[in-house]
């Protein structure tokens, strides 16, 4: 079924939540540590 594949890639419906920005912000923070190392 398409509709349950395509549901892992769309968006969440209420948009960008706190959990959302804390991990890109977490991944920011290593992808920093590493390119210094």
């Amino acid at each position: 079924n398409v509709k349950n594949k395509a549901s892992f890639i769309t968006p969440v419906p209420g948009g960008v939540g706190p959990v959302t920005v804390a991990m890109i912000m977490k991944n920011t923070v290593e992808a920093f540590k590493r390119s210094k190392m």
